[in-house]
């Protein structure tokens, strides 16, 4: 049942996300964001699993990959150094910047629309994992206040079956010593993907202990 809410509210944000770009007022989507960086202090990323255009649009990537028989690939070493993650925000927030100024300048610069391809692009050849966790430049943003969040994910029990881990789409999830799963809130997107495959329905959302 959750995930078919979340994908009727990811389907309503993108509707407005293409409203906005459609009648030139992009900057309200900005705004929208930047509120969503300050709730991450409290709730973690649901801007990530639940507003963001570009996830919603992965949804339909990762099931052209099924029904083609696509199998992701490893995410590359190169990624996992978090260099080149580093590297994407640098480059994203010229881009920003830039985006502010033309919008100043009654001008807009389609920084979404350059950014989305990007997302797709790396989902088909390599994997969702590899965007949400190393590449994504929103992500990088949004993880810098999600780690204080006071709300979270996390198991009450564990069978440590390591069930959630393979199915989270942002590698958030850790086994110490084949104990009980921790969630990391700077990488979890909130998408209750470990919720909805736990077998024995562990995960709950609720104020960190």
């Amino acid at each position: 049942m959750i995930q078919k809410i979340r994908l009727l509210v990811q389907i309503l944000f993108f509707g407005i996300f293409i409203l906005l770009m459609f009648i030139n007022k992009a900057q309200l989507w900005m705004g929208f964001i930047f509120v969503s960086v300050i709730l991450d202090f409290f709730f973690g990323r649901i801007y990530c699993g639940w507003a963001c255009p570009i996830n919603t649009l992965i949804r339909s990537v990762n099931w052209i990959k099924k029904k083609l028989k696509i199998k992701n690939k490893p995410v590359p070493g190169i990624l996992k150094s978090e260099k080149p993650r580093w590297a994407a925000f640098i480059f994203f927030l010229i881009g920003l910047g830039y985006t502010i100024y033309t919008i100043t300048q009654g001008r807009k610069f389609p920084l979404p629309l350059i950014i989305i391809p990007l997302g797709l692009f790396t989902t088909f050849f390599i994997s969702e994992n590899a965007w949400h966790r190393y590449l994504c430049p929103w992500g990088v943003l949004f993880s810098l206040t999600a780690r204080f969040s006071k709300f979270g994910i996390s198991p009450s029990k564990c069978s440590s079956c390591s069930t959630c881990a393979k199915n989270c789409p942002a590698d958030a999830i850790t086994f110490e010593k084949k104990k009980s799963a921790t969630v990391t809130a700077t990488h979890c997107l909130l998408c209750f993907q470990c919720k909805t495959t736990c077998p024995i329905n562990t995960m709950s959302y609720g104020h960190k202990k």
